[in-house]
């Protein structure tokens, strides 16, 4: 392969990634759906041109058919008049007439097969694309799970069981470290009021000596 030819399918290979990642599955579902109901208009519309030119050819027939009878009715009264080269004439237009009848009667069938032909493609598409928007809506669930499976899984994928318990274990730890240290103060302070009861209940055991009953004692004593 030449050089060439390698760019180019390199350059093919990133066009149609870059497309694939631009696609959006609905947003082409909801484009092929429209684009089915536009097709279905336009044979909806050519379908009622179909149909008006049956209407139309069936005039013609009916009007070129009354033309026949008319002039076969004429035909008849020439030769009852005597009127020979008259009576020709009027089987000469009547002959024309039926001509033209049978092309007609013929142009009115064949429209009529196309009518039908028409008709049916158009059911086949109408069914098509109520298909179509069936699985438009299964589609569109699918993609709506397939999107929150994948937010899910990035969720799961940015979560590390081990980081996640090693911090767990250093919480933990320094929640044991709060707890011994609300501990330790509590039983500080517990020590601290104690010792301030020893010393006040010391303090009033220790009497002051009172000298003025020493010496009354003494005078006492001397006497």
């Amino acid at each position: 392969m030449g050089l060439l030819d390698r760019m180019k399918t390199i350059f093919q290979a990133n066009a149609n990634s870059a497309l694939d990642s631009m696609e959006d599955p609905k947003v082409m579902i909801a484009q092929q759906l429209r684009n089915l109901d536009d097709k279905l208009q336009k044979a909806r519309g050519e379908l009622v041109k179909a149909m008006a030119e049956v209407k139309l050819i069936d005039q013609k027939v009916q009007e070129t058919q009354n033309q026949i009878d008319l002039y076969a009715e004429r035909a008849e009264k020439a030769v009852t008049a005597g009127n020979d080269d008259l009576a020709r004439k009027a089987l000469l237009e009547k002959s024309r007439l039926s001509s033209e009848l049978g092309d007609l009667t013929k142009q009115r069938d064949d429209q009529k097969t196309v009518v039908d032909e028409l008709s049916a493609d158009l059911d086949k598409l109408g069914a098509m694309r109520d298909d179509f928007a069936r699985q438009q809506n299964t589609l569109s669930l699918r993609e709506e799970r397939a999107k929150a499976k994948e937010e899910i899984n990035a969720v799961r994928a940015e979560i590390d069981p081990q980081h996640i318990g090693q911090e767990m274990g250093r919480m933990a730890e320094k929640i044991s470290r709060m707890e011994a240290q609300a501990d330790a103060s509590k039983e500080y302070a517990d020590k601290r009021t104690g010792a301030n009861l020893d010393t006040a209940f010391a303090d009033l055991d220790r009497k002051k000596p009172d000298i003025e009953a020493e010496l009354a004692a003494l005078k006492q004593k001397k006497s």
